[in-house]
């Protein structure tokens, strides 16, 4: 099976939707709500890429944000709308096919990646790629702010589960996360055309929590 269909399965599976669901009780994350608070304009037009069942689009919805959600796992969308129509949100979810974003070019002002999202995109080609159709549906001066795993945070307190750069929080299963290190996420950012405003290490929700790594880039 490859790297695709073993993440569609898994972000369909009912188990992990459960978690998923359960995470929405956890609003946004240290860091995440200081690069909102930093970086997205007023009143933003945001793009919420792999958002899931949709923790970060409901936050940012209440943070005054207009929101439109797209993810590959056609069950998470469906979750999403249903919350969504459930707490009376106007967030559009849409479910996509995780290569090419379904919007006319320069609609959003903000773009996020949020989460795992980077790091299950295995593979610079297609990493860039997607920074490239991010770029194309992005205004211009707007803000993308994507994330990945700290490689040298989790070598040094997980490296049982570590193969190279690929982390396996599961046992028994084929899905990973690409971890990265800062230079090689802003050197994303950089082939991909986009002015890095800031890439480091933010806090998650509680120190024993540890650490994501976050770019902040300009179009």
């Amino acid at each position: 099976m490859g790297g695709y269909d073993v993440v569609v399965k898994w972000y369909s599976d009912d188990k992990n939707l459960a978690e998923m669901n359960e995470g929405l009780k956890n609003r946004l994350k240290q860091w995440e709500k200081g690069v909102a608070y930093d970086y997205f304009p007023q009143n933003a037009s945001v793009l919420d890429v792999g958002c899931g069942t949709g923790r970060e689009a409901f936050a940012l919805h209440d943070m005054g944000y207009t929101i439109t959600g797209v993810d590959i796992s056609e069950k998470a969308i469906k979750q999403a709308k249903q919350f969504a129509l459930a707490s009376n949100r106007n967030i559009e979810f849409l479910h996509t096919n995780g290569t090419n974003l379904p919007f006319e070019d320069n609609t959003f002002d903000v773009i996020i990646i949020w989460a795992q999202t980077l790091g299950i995109m295995y593979g610079t080609k297609q990493q860039l790629s997607f920074l490239d159709e991010c770029w194309r549906v992005l205004k211009r001066n707007g803000i993308i702010s994507f994330s990945g795993h700290d490689y040298e945070y989790l070598e040094k307190n997980y490296s049982h589960i570590i193969d190279g750069k690929k982390f396996f929080p599961f046992a028994n299963t084929e899905i990973y996360w690409q971890m990265f290190t800062i230079e090689e996420l802003s050197d994303l950012a950089l082939k991909a055309g986009f002015t890095v405003l800031e890439c480091e290490r933010g806090g998650i929700y509680r120190p024993e929590d540890g650490v994501v790594l976050h770019c902040e880039c300009r179009k």
